[in-house]
């Protein structure tokens, strides 16, 4: 099934997905008021063009931890990905790798990461790790990282429990119960609400790999895993999907933006991109990544790996074309003076 926008690609997956499927892949916490308020803060968030520049040497390529890749786009980490296709994270990883980016996968994913490994040698890996198990346990996924050659960790901290999402619940449709598993369920979720920032250190003291935390919107969280010294900060508010807290990932970018300005920390961060504009929004607010996730998962589910890589290559169009009459020639040029926002109603 070809797509030629994100639009469509939405609208195609409407009609191939199970009602129960796509209500739980597109709905938010509770009653979906985050999940729209990223969306509608993106919109918000509004850029100024710049005309009469050389643009001709625009080149999208960074490096993430030592590698080179195609872009600033990443996939972002999601869970139970054989509802959407039967070799799930093995046919994501395919698909982004074919574009040349990063892949990050969790110990919530279907299938084991030795055999995503196993079917994409080369691919760019990070592994998520959440806080659903003892210490030994963690250590044992700490280890399963480096022993797959994962260019960093990442430990999820916004997704202790199952929330409650109203449209997901009231459809009946329970995703545990769909798509194929090689990969075990963690053994205790309930460990994560006896965790504090005392586990950042003890993660730090157990991996050579640099680490990301992931799912911060406070400013007081980012400024604790700076002291913590972590490599990596990923803002984000899980798409909507866990806490209804009423604030977009947008919004909490331009509250930190001061604290994170020339820090030598890896910055990331999603919800809510579906345009190449949205990229140089997340880009002007220093962003140095930007994560993709539910398209991907459209993607898939519509094409498996190469739906996957369209997506991609998509957004790769569209940000080059918006960076190209938007006037931007080099990262240098993704900055806040770059941008205005509206508090009038859209």
């Amino acid at each position: 099934m070809k797509f030629s926008t994100i639009r469509e690609l939405f609208l195609l997956s409407q009609k191939k997905f199970s009602k129960g499927l796509c209500e739980w892949v597109n709905s938010g916490a509770e009653d979906d008021v985050t999940m729209k308020r990223n969306i509608e803060y993106l919109n918000k968030l509004q850029l100024y063009p710049e005309i009469l520049k050389k643009r001709e040497n625009l080149n999208f390529k960074k490096n993430f931890f030592g590698e080179d890749i195609s872009s600033p786009l990443i996939l972002s980490p999601m869970g139970h990905q054989t509802q959407f296709h039967k070799d799930g994270e093995i046919e994501m990883c395919k698909g982004v790798d074919n574009y040349g980016s990063i892949s990050f996968f969790s110990t919530q994913s279907r299938i084991k990461l030795e055999d995503v490994r196993a079917k994409n040698k080369k691919a760019n890996l990070v592994y998520q790790i959440f806080l659903f198990g003892n210490k030994d346990w963690i250590k044992a996924e700490i280890k399963r990282a480096e022993k797959n050659n994962c260019l960093a960790l990442a430990i999820c901290v916004d997704a202790s429990i199952r929330s409650f999402r109203y449209s997901d619940r009231e459809s009946g449709y329970d995703a545990r119960n769909f798509g194929r598993r090689t990969l075990k369920e963690p053994p205790d979720p309930s460990q994560d609400l006896s965790y504090d920032w005392e586990i950042i250190s003890w993660i730090k003291k157990n991996t050579s790999l640099p680490l990301i935390v992931k799912g911060l919107i406070n400013v007081k969280d980012v400024k604790k895993c700076m002291d913590f010294g972590v490599e990596g900060i990923w803002i984000s508010n899980h798409g909507g999907r866990m806490f209804n807290s009423n604030i977009s990932s947008i919004e909490a970018l331009m509250d930190i933006k001061s604290i994170i300005k020339n820090k030598k920390i890896v910055v990331i961060s999603d919800s809510g991109v579906r345009r190449g504009s949205d990229v140089i929004k997340f880009l002007c607010l220093g962003s140095h990544f930007v994560g993709i996730g539910r398209p991907a998962i459209w993607g898939l589910g519509l094409d498996g790996n190469r739906g996957v890589t369209n997506v991609f290559n998509h957004l790769h169009e569209e940000l080059y074309v918006a960076s190209i009459n938007g006037g931007f020639s080099s990262f240098k040029d993704y900055n806040d003076k770059r941008l205005r926002f509206s508090k009038n109603k859209i």
